[in-house]
């Protein structure tokens, strides 16, 4: 090959794959950016829907211990009365009482783990 042939084949090629090359580059930005893109708006709705389920959980687990709170209350006042119970009746107040308790330790290790994750 002659010096005039190479240089022949770098006049016709060149701008031929310099323009491939930008474009090449171009394309591979734009695949970046739609991939980075994406992931966001994946992990957005991954986050969204943790949301949900911990507003229902906290929802879950503040009914449970309003109810907890409110069997803790008439067990109070059914034992506060002078009233004859059965041993049975003084059986589910301390289940009532225990439950109370329960509930109250789950809502602890809920806030602890709140805590943590924030």
């Amino acid at each position: 090959m002659a010096p005039q042939d190479i240089e022949r084949y770098i006049v016709l090629w060149g701008p031929g794959i310099l323009i491939l090359i930008v474009l090449s580059y171009g394309l591979m930005k734009l695949a970046f950016h739609w991939m980075d893109r994406t992931t966001e708006i994946k992990r957005s709705q991954m986050a969204g829907a943790f949301d949900i389920a911990r507003d229902y959980v906290d929802q879950m687990a503040g009914a449970a211990k309003s109810q907890a709170e409110a069997l803790s209350r008439l067990a109070g006042a059914v034992e506060h009365r002078d009233s004859i119970e059965s041993y049975e009746h003084q059986e589910m107040l301390i289940a009532l009482k225990a439950l109370h308790r329960n509930v109250d330790e789950l809502l602890s290790q809920e806030r602890m783990a709140e805590k943590i994750g924030s």
